[in-house]
């Protein structure tokens, strides 16, 4: 049992564990970013054969965030997270064993489909856990743990890799989530049935219209109703603003480290001890974010027009991608690079929150996987782009699409997606 004082807050115990377990998924994810210069050289691979392993892992990431939202409404958060974070973690400690493209892309591949399940079964568990005005503070806070780890994984990975070499990189990273998964089993369970929840917080949910823990649908029921999603515009809003603006963060995530060794002459030295920088704002950024559209909704505006502002603001600050390959000095390159991801978190932390705008919590991790599906897809379409064009001219025009992807998004959320609202009863 746990005391007294922490079943008043479980919610804030739940969500940092969220945050820890995106940390985790972003260690893991980056592994293979910060170790490419070493495996391209032990490979001899070319800008497209990594944008080949990396689509590996993006189309799986893709497929499974279609399963892996389907798969947490049937089995319930609790055992569904478990169940992915063992298998991610599995297949990260797998491409150790990576002998080369093939192989690195099937195991990155793994990797990909496991991952996909963090953002759908963190999503449900912030909708069955926190009221409206909380939620997107509640999806900022795990969400900076995407930005965490990403600072954390040039000065970790790097580390191990100086003195162990890449391999060693992905086994100890992917050990991880194995000391993770006990404190998720004992602390997690539905809101109504949590033998440490205080009636204050249960009141608090379910006063909101949160239901703690409902039952599933039959699956052919939801099925259908899954399937009828697709009727509404605001299900396509979402799909289409991730379509644009995630490439954004798989691009950095991906290929900041070979950017900077290949056009900027960075050692694996050099990785460790400044691409961290291009990181940390993020950490703050994404509570920013979250924190600005609740401090609005409390002040009284709308949920649409409280997110739709902070996305404004956010999305034309990433725009600064733009600079990053024509500038000449180092350190405004990493300075225009970080203004950018600080930006995209801030952003981020509001359209992971619109399915739990947009739909009752039974349906939440379900259109987080539609939404994840189109930032996949998006996603894979760039990094195909930046392959081609790195191997063929440099990064230059890279960054400069990367600038272009936020206004996009912007067109979809203010001319496709409509009104931010419940478009689907209890």
């Amino acid at each position: 049992m746990l005391p007294s004082r922490r079943g008043r807050h479980l919610k804030w115990w739940i969500a940092t564990l969220l945050f820890f377990a995106t940390l985790i998924n972003y260690l893991d994810r980056q592994t293979l970013a910060v170790a490419t210069p070493s495996i391209a050289a032990e490979f001899g691979l070319t800008n497209q054969d990594v944008a080949f392993i990396n689509n590996a892992f993006t189309a799986a990431y893709t497929i499974g965030q279609l399963l892996a939202g389907k798969l947490m409404d049937l089995t319930g958060t609790r055992l569904g997270f478990g169940i992915i974070m063992v298998f991610w973690s599995s297949a990260g400690m797998l491409c150790a064993a990576a002998r080369g493209v093939a192989s690195l892309a099937l195991f990155r591949f793994l990797l990909g489909f496991g991952e996909a399940g963090n953002w759908p079964v963190a999503v449900k568990a912030v909708s069955e856990w926190f009221p409206a005005r909380l939620r997107g503070l509640a999806v900022a806070y795990f969400s900076s743990g995407s930005g965490v780890g990403a600072m954390l994984a040039p000065v970790l990975i790097a580390q191990i890799i100086l003195w162990a070499g890449w391999r060693a990189a992905f086994i100890i990273i992917g050990l991880t989530g194995f000391f993770w998964l006990p404190f998720w089993l004992r602390l997690y369970y539905p809101p109504r049935q949590h033998p440490s929840i205080s009636a204050e917080e249960l009141a608090e949910i379910t006063a909101e219209g949160v239901p703690g823990g409902s039952r599933a649908q039959p699956f052919g029921a939801m099925l259908r109703e899954w399937a009828g999603l697709l009727r509404y515009r605001q299900i396509w809003g979402v799909l289409l603003v991730r379509f644009f603006s995630d490439a954004i963060l798989w691009f950095y995530i991906q290929w900041l480290p070979k950017y900077f060794a290949d056009e900027r002459g960075y050692s694996m030295e050099d990785i460790r001890n400044r691409l961290w920088i291009v990181f940390l704002p993020a950490i703050f950024a994404a509570l920013a974010g979250g924190g600005a559209s609740g401090w609005l909704i409390r002040r009284g505006w709308d949920i649409s027009r409280a997110r739709k502002t902070v996305m404004l603001v956010t999305g034309l600050v990433m725009v600064s991608s733009a600079g990053v390959g024509l500038v000449h000095s180092d350190a405004v390159a990493i300075f225009l690079a970080s203004l950018a991801l600080l930006a995209f978190y801030g952003y981020s932390a509001n359209t992971l929150t619109l399915p739990a705008d947009l739909v009752p919590p039974r349906l939440v991790a379900s259109v987080s996987g539609l939404s994840g599906t189109g930032a996949g897809i998006g996603s894979i379409a760039f990094t195909y782009v930046v392959g081609r064009l790195a191997d063929q001219q440099s990064f230059t025009p890279v960054f400069v699409l990367a600038g272009l992807l936020p206004l996009a998004s912007l067109a979809m959320l203010f001319f496709v997606m409509g009104r931010i609202k419940r478009i689907i009863p209890e």
